[in-house]
């Protein structure tokens, strides 16, 4: 069974991802992987290098995450070459994942995970989600960010609507961690009874 995950910034999709984990299934995270494609000496970073400029990479080069991401966030069309760089790539190394997993329930974690499309071969579709206030104070106290800088983020997402408005199970995450697993372990437990039928 394939369960897309996906939520907003700061909707806490990792608190029911860890959960998840924790209880018998394969987690196959697109941050992770978007990560582990731009490691120093990869193919899509060094292709960074030469779009966005040098001074996008650290002294030891390593990617500079934060400077990169205030320009796409705040540019759409940067947004769009920085994807076209590495969708492809986030994209094998995804499925090589999903197909090796051993469990019989896979998560693919993912925050654009409609918008990227991945929700067309997903089974089931979990969103995480919190009021855009609670969402905004978390990444702030996370991240370190100022709230124009959450919001610019949140802007080049999905609308918290858009995302809520199709055939999905919602997880509501504006509690507390105690409250978010209790409502996990309710889906996952009528999951795996569905399975059985």
């Amino acid at each position: 069974m394939l369960i897309g995950l996906t939520g907003g910034i700061g909707s806490g999709k990792s608190t029911v991802s860890n959960y998840l984990k924790e209880h018998g299934c394969t987690i196959v995270d697109a941050d992770q992987i978007a990560r582990l494609v731009v490691e120093p000496g990869s193919e899509a970073l060094q292709e960074i290098g030469k779009v966005f400029g040098k001074g996008f990479l650290n002294p030891d080069g390593s990617l500079n995450r934060k400077k990169l991401g205030r320009l796409v966030f705040a540019n759409r069309k940067m947004l769009a070459k920085l994807e076209e760089i590495l969708n492809s790539r986030i994209n094998g190394e995804i499925w090589r994942q999903i197909q090796e997993a051993d469990t019989d329930i896979v998560v693919l974690d993912a925050a654009t995970l409609i918008e990227a499309g991945y929700d067309a071969n997903v089974e089931k579709l979990w969103i995480v989600d919190a009021e855009d206030e609670v969402r905004i104070e978390r990444v702030m106290a996370r991240d370190g960010l100022s709230r124009q800088e959450v919001l610019d983020r949140m802007n080049n997402q999905m609308s918290r609507e858009d995302r809520l408005n199709r055939e999905c199970t919602v997880i509501d995450n504006s509690g507390t961690i105690e409250e978010t697993n209790e409502n996990v372990r309710r889906e996952l437990e009528k999951l795996r009874s569905e399975m059985e039928d």
